[in-house]
């Protein structure tokens, strides 16, 4: 058994290394998916839409940021449960459904009229739309074509939204200042109507519609291995990535929302403060790159380690900055571990737990992800509106940062590991591993 499942990992690091591997492909047309869906076109277009929405209606900011609010909460709370549709039916499908749905949500916008009541609607049926463009489905088609290369794979995807982060603001910018606001939203949905539902259908198939050869992941078979979602939730593997994805998400979110105003009361000029957005930015994608290329190669608790202290450590370096020679190198090294969390959601959650309900479990942890968020923003409002600072909050959520950090050496080693380890380790520890043939049961080898 063990000789079988060496020369099937020697097939497999063959095939993926491959650029005509058809999963490269696949994860290429995913980064146009997410490019296209909720977390890149409403998230970088919302702000740039706060203006003309507050001349044409009369709605203050507040009122505004509502509607922003509610659709995040929609993605927060839909996440588990359209992760549970993708593990049982057809990603690629529900995809498009989904995409579809998100641009007549986004096209409905261009006919708001004063009530209020009808933006939020409209707000709340974009996040439950949008739910299922984000990375949550495309990380499930994914995670079905890879397996020693599924970091770099993986890394694909997610960048979509950095790219996003580039290309969206000054494209809405510049529409909305030839076309005004209501056309430039009709042109937004035209990309997930046009661009990324069409492309989903046609391109992002799961690893099991396509006639692979015998070296393909055997998760990707018929027969899905992992644990159930109620047994995941037992486990101490998944609490400690919901305790590092939300310590992340408190400092990295809490900062970004009021980067602004607090590298202005540092003293930082405006154009100073737009090249550290800048830098952040553009450290969010290297991030993502590199540390999903390092997955493939490295201990992923290594990486959740370095990644929580990176982040943590910038953006406690940022709260404290008073030059752009300061502000600078804290936003690069706060994006190169901010970037990283996208990556490891996904590739941990698939190493610790299988394919079965991956997606159901990604929701949930993407749940307490997306709170975290939503409440740093709040918090560091309050205490500022409360103080007249943000240092003291953002110490503080750097601190829960860092402890998270040092908790992630408690991750034990992989439950669903790749062939790879066994066949170069076929008498090391690695052999009381759990495995997957290629008919997609469960062997350990002794």
């Amino acid at each position: 058994m063990t000789t079988l499942a060496a020369r099937d990992a020697a097939d497999l690091r063959a095939s993926e290394t491959r650029l005509t591997y058809a999963g490269w492909r696949v994860a290429a047309v995913c980064h146009i998916g997410v490019l296209t869906g909720f977390a890149t076109v409403f998230i970088y277009s919302f702000s740039f839409m706060v203006q003309p929405l507050h001349a044409s209606f009369g709605w203050n900011r507040e009122q505004i940021a509502r509607a922003f609010s509610l659709a995040a909460v929609s993605v927060a709370f839909g996440s588990p449960l359209i992760g549970r549709l993708f593990d049982r039916f057809d990603p690629r499908r529900l995809i498009t459904l989904f995409m579809a749905a998100f641009g007549l949500g986004l096209a409905g916008l261009a006919f708001l009229t004063p009530n209020l009541l009808q933006f939020y609607a409209n707000a709340v049926f974009i996040g439950i739309a949008g739910t299922g463009t984000y990375q949550l489905g495309y990380a499930r088609i994914i995670a079905g074509w890879f397996e020693r290369r599924l970091g770099a794979a993986l890394s694909i995807v997610v960048a979509g939204s950095g790219v996003g982060s580039f290309v969206v603001p000054p494209l809405v910018q510049h529409l909305i200042a030839v076309y005004g606001w209501r056309h430039t939203y009709l042109f937004l949905a035209a990309l997930p109507l046009l661009v990324g539902a069409p492309v989903t259908l046609a391109f992002a198939r799961t690893a099991g519609d396509s006639r692979r050869a015998a070296a393909a992941p055997a998760t990707a078979s018929g027969n899905v291995t992992g644990l159930r979602w109620s047994q995941a939730l037992r486990s101490l593997p998944f609490w400690l990535l919901v305790l590092g994805v939300c310590a992340l998400s408190l400092s990295e979110n809490g900062a970004l929302a009021h980067l602004a105003p607090m590298l202005s009361q540092g003293g930082l000029a405006a154009r100073q403060v737009a090249y550290t957005a800048s830098l952040l930015g553009i450290a969010s994608i290297t991030g993502r790159f590199a540390l999903g290329w390092l997955l493939d190669y490295m201990k992923g608790s290594v990486i959740a380690v370095g990644s929580l202290l990176a982040g943590g450590a910038g953006m406690f370096l940022l709260a404290h900055a008073h030059s752009f020679a300061a502000a600078g190198p804290a936003a690069f090294l706060a994006g190169l571990g901010g970037g990283c969390e996208l990556d490891l959601i996904p590739y941990m959650l698939r190493r610790y737990f299988g394919l079965r309900d991956f997606s159901a479990l990604y929701g949930l942890v993407y749940t307490g992800f997306a709170l975290a968020g939503a409440a740093a923003p709040l918090i560091l409002g309050h205490v500022y509106d409360a103080t007249g600072s943000y240092t003291a909050t953002m110490n503080l959520f750097c601190c829960v940062t860092a402890v998270a950090a040092v908790a992630m050496f408690a991750l034990p080693a992989y439950r669903f590991t790749t062939y790879a380890a066994l066949a170069e380790e076929p008498t090391s520890a690695a052999s009381d591993a759990l495995f997957t043939t290629d008919k997609g049961a469960a062997i350990e080898s002794r």
